[in-house]
């Protein structure tokens, strides 16, 4: 029995020792730990997918840790590393994973020990290779290859046919005949004014023999501002620009046009791309205000829009500054930096801490109107002095009057009436006019009883004291406008809502008293629309009738009280005393608002700045109330942006980024810029996804012609008509645009340009073209736009316009652009809405373009004007007038079936019917 018990002894401690020497084993990266990480957590972060650049299958990644921490893990001290916190799921909203079960016990143990023994990470565990995102080829520096060297010596004229050349040879194609002179023209007047060239243009380059012709013709175009008008369009729509602020109420914008202005005004001057750039990043400090337009473009919430908790004053912020960072990203770095907002980019190397670097480059910038410094502004502040003295002798004469007739001062924006004491058990204010004629309305209506030693003043008129309110009527609204508001004790604007009438003219509203009080005081606190005619009423205690307590019948009317002489009430004053008063009365906020216009100066919604930038902060998964860490000013890290102080003052911030983009080495800006110029000269940039050169974006076709032309364009001065000039005269923009079949089966979109790849205008340059071959294009540049709708804002009820006077045969681009709101006719021909950026327009062909080409009010009429030039030009004869009816539009004479059934046409119908035809035909809306 005994020697039974001892070898029982001896087992169990020999089991224990066993089981103790197994957990007291260290524990194995490769063996414990890569396998908890590999169920849990390499779907998230690991080599296909790294939420906040964080990968736990490489040793480096995990070290150095993610967007939002410093290093998961700190070795030796499980306690202090981020990652065990994150997987002990004590805090919800780090917990990991985020979703489904948590580690178990015994996983979280391990990788604690693991931690706690020095985090010990073999060499062979982080043998797998990580592919730098850095090696995509736009991030790379830009070198200028040589110009390569062709079989055909004799075919290029320039670099940019060599580089083309030498891709054709490559791929076993040849190069397209030269075209004719006459559709070279129309092609070169199209892309660069967005015009058909006049007959007299057509004559006069026809008849020039000399051997710098088509240069002369280029440089005529470009010196034209018809240049600026038609490039800033393309601008304008990369930007996603316009006059109203989108979202919501999608209001008007009535001082942006100067920015559009601007951008005409810089092209036409060849203002060079990286000054060009640098004003609308940082005018201000420039002197180029109106070139700020570029920051603000994109739609915005209006402050009334806005909740007024603090999670929904974050996230409007926060919503802003995105719009700036996605017009600077794809505008000028050529990237989607915004999809790093709520983690680090899935494919480009664009952290979450470089979205947030950028955003703190701009957290001093605002949304709305600014001061227009320059010729102007300095006219407008020398008139002040003048009206400021006009004004001084107004109000002097007008308080003289105010004297002579004993009368009390106006009603002020919150009012108190007084009265001898009066025990009351309800109040009541009839009003009878408002100071600008719209519903009565008040935010907070007072009543205050007597003061006395052992009891201060009080307002008795509380829906907490038991007060009851009514009214004449109520605003129905989107936010309550009914008269409980009166009593609700909230003056706060910001948080409070008024009571409205439901309409103008006469309204009242009661007050009664939870118990008879002994009141001297009533204050009441303005709304939209201030009550200027009225008088308080109190129903005594003890009473069935109303005694009036106050009025205003002897009071001065207001400055801003808008009422004609003859519905002012002013006691023992006759009529002409009473318009004695409201003419000076008139006069003075005339005055008063003409110094409030000089004082203010010509104004352009442009960004505005704090010289104090509030604090940027890294956001949890984007979500502004989880602030992670501070992030100091900068561009995105991996294009050697360099981080600013967290302090740095607001202009540097902007001007340091300005100076990165305009980097002579910089990889991506004049890449991008380069791109776009060819773009709109082609139909499709050397890079078809001209705002996206990351790696979810096209490769390029000629990559060695791109950085050829992007390297050239920066020895020469940034120059865009530089730029201009060196396609538009190349033998590759010249050449024919006729089809061949075998290259079509291989290349149909012409992207090895073995030809001019044809295309269809743009609504804009089809608009302007009618105009213009009717003889009614108004060439007047500037200002405030003309309207294709009865209205130049809001949401809903627009109606489009059918025709138009002179004002409204501008040229496109001077139209007051609407936000989602595609323009009649021509929205058809994919004229962008503004809604979201539109660095290449699609071209698409629907049955709605042709109808609307044919059938609308402004066709027909331009087509009567078309007739009408035509006949004024060449007289009756219908083959005269065929004749120079496409002289005008095709800058061409008519084939002969073409002038047989166009003559008859007009014999039969009406030369306007030919013309119809004419703006009709593929011929004249395609470049050819």
């Amino acid at each position: 029995m005994m020697k039974q018990f001892i070898s029982l002894i001896m087992m169990t401690v020999m089991i224990w020792v066993g089981t103790n020497s197994l957990w007291a084993a260290p524990i194995e990266y490769e063996r414990d730990v890569k396998p908890i990480f590999a169920k849990h957590c390499f779907s998230c972060h690991g080599g296909k997918k790294q939420e906040a650049s964080l990968r736990l299958d490489l040793k480096s990644s995990v070290f150095k840790g993610g967007d939002s921490y410093g290093p998961s893990i700190i070795s030796g001290n499980a306690k202090e590393s981020p990652l065990i916190q994150f997987v002990k799921g004590e805090d919800e909203d780090t917990r990991m994973p985020p979703e489904g079960k948590l580690l178990s016990g015994a996983e979280v143990s391990i990788l604690t020990k693991w931690i706690n023994a020095g985090a010990k990470w073999p060499d062979g565990g982080h043998a797998e290779k990580q592919k730098d995102a850095q090696d995509h080829w736009s991030f790379q520096p830009m070198k200028q290859a040589e110009i390569p060297k062709t079989k055909d010596q004799k075919w290029a004229r320039n670099a940019i046919d060599a580089f083309v050349l030498a891709r054709l040879e490559k791929e076993k194609f040849r190069p397209s005949p030269d075209t004719d002179r006459v559709t070279w023209l129309r092609r070169v007047s199209f892309t660069l004014t967005g015009l058909p060239p006049t007959p007299a243009q057509v004559s006069a380059f026809i008849g020039d023999k000399k051997e710098n012709a088509y240069e002369r013709v280029v440089d005529e175009l470009l010196n034209s501002p018809r240049y600026g008008e038609r490039w800033a369009q393309h601008w304008l729509d990369v930007i996603r620009w316009s006059e109203t602020v989108g979202f919501e109420t999608n209001l008007p914008r009535p001082n942006a046009w100067p920015y559009r202005d601007w951008v005409i005004g810089a092209l036409n001057a060849d203002k060079p791309y990286n000054q060009f750039l640098t004003e609308q990043i940082a005018g201000d400090t420039l002197g180029t205000d109106a070139a700020l337009g570029f920051l603000v473009a994109g739609p915005a919430n209006l402050p009334g829009q806005i909740g007024r908790d603090l999670e929904a004053m974050r996230q409007a912020r926060q919503d802003e500054l995105d719009e700036v960072i996605r017009t600077v990203g794809q505008s000028l770095f050529g990237l989607t930096i915004g999809c790093a907002r709520c983690h680090s980019h899935k494919f480009d190397p664009i952290t979450q801490g470089d979205y947030y670097s950028m955003q703190a480059v701009f957290s001093g910038l605002s949304y709305g109107d600014r001061r227009l410094r320059g010729t102007q502004n300095d006219t407008w502040s020398a008139q002040i002095p003048a009206v400021g003295e006009r004004l001084a002798t107004l109000r002097r004469e007008r308080e003289s009057l105010q004297k002579q007739h004993h009368l009390r001062a106006s009603i002020s924006n919150v009012q108190t009436e007084t009265f001898e004491p009066i025990r009351a058990k309800a109040v009541r204010m009839r009003i009878e006019a408002t100071n600008n004629r719209g519903s009565a309305s008040l935010y907070e209506f007072e009543v205050w009883s007597e003061f006395k030693k052992d009891q201060p003043a009080q307002n008795v008129a509380l829906a907490s004291a038991g007060a009851k309110p009514s009214a004449s009527s109520f605003l129905l609204a989107n936010q309550s406008r009914h008269f409980d508001n009166l009593v609700d004790g909230s003056i706060d604007r910001r948080q409070a809502f008024p009571w409205i009438s439901a309409k103008g003219g006469p309204a009242w509203l009661r007050i009664d008293l939870s118990e008879p009080e002994t009141i001297n005081r009533i204050v009441w606190h303005n709304g939209s629309s201030i009550p200027v005619d009225y008088e308080i009423e109190v129903l005594t205690e003890g009473s069935d009738s109303w005694k009036r307590v106050s009025n205003t019948q002897d009071r001065l009317p207001r400055i801003d009280d808008v009422r004609a002489a003859k519905d002012v009430k002013i006691s023992g004053l006759s009529e002409t005393e009473v318009l004695e008063i409201v003419e000076k009365t008139a006069a003075i906020r005339k005055t008063e608002s003409e110094q409030g216009r000089l004082a203010r100066g010509p104004q352009v919604y442009a960004a505005r700045f704090t010289e104090q930038p509030n604090k940027t902060w890294l956001l949890g998964r984007g979500d502004p109330m989880k602030r992670v860490r501070p992030v100091a000013p900068s561009a995105p890290v991996f294009l050697g942006g360099s981080k600013l102080a967290l302090d740095a003052p607001e202009a540097a911030r902007r001007l340091t980024l300005a100076r990165h983009l305009t980097r002579d080495d910089h990889p991506l800006t004049a890449r991008v810029i380069v791109n776009r110029v060819w773009q709109h000269h082609f139909g499709a940039g050397i890079v078809d996804t001209p705002s996206d050169f990351g790696k979810m974006g096209a490769a390029p076709s000629h990559p060695l012609l791109l950085d050829w032309l992007a390297v050239d364009f920066v020895k020469n001065g940034w120059s865009l008509k530089r730029l201009h000039r060196q396609i538009v005269l190349s033998r590759t923009f010249g050449q024919s645009s006729k089809p061949r079949k075998e290259a079509l089966l291989v290349d149909a979109e012409s992207r090895l340009l073995w030809r001019f790849p044809p295309r269809r205008l743009e609504a804009e340059a089809i608009r302007d073209s009618i105009l213009s071959v009717s003889g009614k294009l108004n060439l007047k540049m500037g200002g405030a736009g003309f309207d294709f709708f009865n209205q130049r804002g809001g949401l809903s009820d627009y109606k489009a316009k059918e025709t138009f006077d002179a004002s409204g045969w501008r040229r496109m681009i001077y139209a007051h652009k609407i936000r989602m709101q595609s323009v009649d006719i021509f929205g058809a021909f994919d004229c962008p809405d503004a809604g979201q950026m539109k660095p290449k327009r699609t071209r698409s062909i629907t049955p709605i373009q042709s109808l609307s080409l044919l059938n609308s009010p402004f066709i027909n009429r331009q087509a009567s004007f078309f007739a009408e030039r035509v006949r004024s030009e060449v007289g009756m004869e219908p083959a005269a007038q065929v004749s120079r009816a496409f002289e005008l539009i095709y800058s061409r004479v008519p084939r002969t079936n073409e002038m047989q059934r166009l003559t008859e046409l007009a014999s039969q119908h009406g030369l306007e019917q030919v013309c119809r035809v004419l703006f009709n035909t593929k011929e004249f809306i395609t470049i050819q």
